[in-house]
């Protein structure tokens, strides 16, 4: 006998599982679930599903090939194949050795630059496994930085976990993404 889905019962069980089903693939990618309020997170670079490459002209400048092929290799296997183009700012400010930081949204209000091991200190310590990752920094002529990949690595996978967002002006903020479907993000005081 086949399950009547007018049954109240029924009902009940596919809004629970609905809402299992949304609440895990918030903890698996919270930036990309959790729909976090800044336009950064509206637009996602995301490689071929097939291939994992991304498919450029032969034409494509040669810096464009490069900027994808970093996004690629580096950003799309922490932010799980799915990088949000706030993700590629992060990493313009991480590679120029500060970031913004703001403590509101407030335009006025302004923002800090900190430079990124001081942020990283501050926002603690990633031993993680993916601490071997070579973002390419400062690196030159063979010779890698292994604190400055740390901190790389570090600050993305904070971003990507949505505990930083960077807001509408680019600007780095101190974030806790929702932990059930439907719930707002949250901004607690910076502590750097």
């Amino acid at each position: 006998m086949a399950k009547d889905s007018r049954d109240p019962k029924n009902k009940r069980a596919a809004k629970a599982a609905k809402l299992r089903r949304e609440k895990r693939l918030l903890e698996m990618n919270p930036l990309f679930h959790g729909n976090p309020p800044y336009e950064g997170y509206r637009e996602w670079v995301m490689p071929d599903p097939v291939t994992g490459t991304f498919i450029l002209t032969s034409t494509a400048p040669f810096d464009t090939r490069l900027w994808f092929e970093r996004v690629r290799s580096l950003l799309v296997p922490i932010y799980k194949g799915r990088v949000p183009v706030a993700a590629t700012y992060l990493d313009e400010q991480i590679q120029e050795g500060a970031i913004l930081v703001a403590d509101s949204d407030d335009p006025t209000a302004g923002a800090r630059r900190v430079p990124i091991a001081v942020f990283a200190e501050a926002a603690g310590d990633d031993e993680g496994p993916h601490a071997e990752v070579c973002p390419r920094l400062n690196c030159a002529g063979g010779k890698h930085v292994l604190a400055e990949h740390k901190v790389w690595t570090h600050l993305h996978h904070l971003h990507a976990a949505g505990y930083l967002l960077l807001n509408d002006h680019n600007v780095v903020r101190r974030a806790m993404p929702p932990s059930r479907p439907g719930e707002g993000w949250r901004f607690p005081a910076p502590e750097w």
